[in-house]
């Protein structure tokens, strides 16, 4: 029986120093039925020409601005010719047998709609063992040490493997989130829609991390703010909407005021334990949370209408998530 295709998809954004040892890994995988589409965000580091001299074989779409993340993911999709879709950073370097270690669960049980990698920092340390969803939205990054697959709550953008048939029943990734918390919208929207999202330990990929960071910072806090307030919005159901909103700005707020309190009086903070680390910029500025709530405000309309759509096709509740622990009881 042949085996599925993937479809291998990588947003750039000058990353010409990271796509050499990235698509050079991609190259000793053993699996032989794969597609490359790299699309680039109108990079200026000659990203494009070192794509087209040196790797031919790959699928280049050239975008004539930054479309961020999201999009350019969606764009690619309907480009592939992959029954499976893998979404991959592009300052990653993936192992020999990251695809075919996704591939024998996704095969295995219909009822599993995305599966992530182990993703492992180049010092061997765990950058990411998946992410969790507490029960009001908050999501944070396991750092635990695994051995056997198991289920989360989200899988992360930076190796992700869905079905291209439910990634298309579930419209893509949200291109109002531009980057930041779309793929754990996504793999919410996938478990209410029935489906389960895995991680896999013996599918490993090293990441990096943290360079385009850097360099976008202030744009990433503010959209992993107002994209995590937009989840609050459609992903519950309505009766749970404000209340879990009203909870969730009394205890940030709380929680902020702490903070301030701690650095004035002691001079240090304490943000994040080690093994659980919720994705929450610490001390976003006023003007990040300002724009952020106003931009919930100005695309209500949007948010309600996504709501409606994602609620009216709902087979998981949020009640029944949080009995699987897909919705767990940690609050920052």
């Amino acid at each position: 029986m042949q085996l599925p295709k993937v479809s291998i998809i990588i947003i750039n954004f000058n990353g010409k120093h990271h796509l050499e040892s990235c698509l050079e890994s991609l190259l000793k995988i053993n699996y032989n039925n794969t597609e490359i589409i790299i699309v680039d965000n109108n990079s200026t580091d000659d990203s494009v020409n070192f794509i087209s001299k040196n790797f031919p074989n790959v699928i280049l779409i050239k975008l004539n601005e930054n479309k961020g993340f999201a999009e350019p993911n969606n764009i690619a999709s309907k480009v592939a010719t992959g029954d499976l879709l893998l979404f991959l950073n592009n300052d990653t370097i993936v192992t020999p047998s990251f695809i075919s270690e996704m591939i024998k669960p996704i095969q295995q049980d219909s009822d599993i709609g995305i599966c992530q990698s182990l993703l492992l920092k180049p010092d061997e340390s765990i950058d990411s063992s998946g992410d969790f969803i507490d029960t009001l939205g908050v999501v944070y990054n396991s750092k635990t040490q695994i051995s056997e697959i198991r289920e989360i709550s989200s899988a992360r953008g930076a190796s992700m493997m869905i079905k291209k048939n439910l990634f298309e029943q579930l419209e893509g990734f949200d291109k109002k989130f531009y980057f930041s918390f779309e793929d754990v919208d996504l793999s919410w929207r996938c478990w209410i829609a029935g489906y389960k999202v895995l991680i896999i330990p013996k599918s490993i990929v090293y990441h990096l991390g943290g360079q385009t960071y850097q360099k976008v910072k202030n744009s990433m806090a503010f959209h992993g703010f107002k994209n995590q307030l937009s989840m609050k919005i459609t992903n519950f159901e309505s009766s749970l909407v404000l209340k879990n909103m009203l909870k969730f700005f009394i205890i940030y707020g709380s929680r902020e005021l702490k903070i301030w309190f701690d650095y004035k009086i002691y001079g240090k903070t304490k943000l994040s334990s080690t093994k659980y680390e919720n994705n929450i910029a610490p001390n976003p500025s006023f003007k990040i949370i300002f724009n952020s709530i106003l931009w919930v405000v100005n695309n209500q309309k949007y948010l309600i209408q996504k709501q409606r759509k994602v609620n009216s096709t709902r087979k998981i509740s949020s009640k029944q998530l949080e009995k699987m622990n897909i919705l767990c009881k940690k609050y920052f």
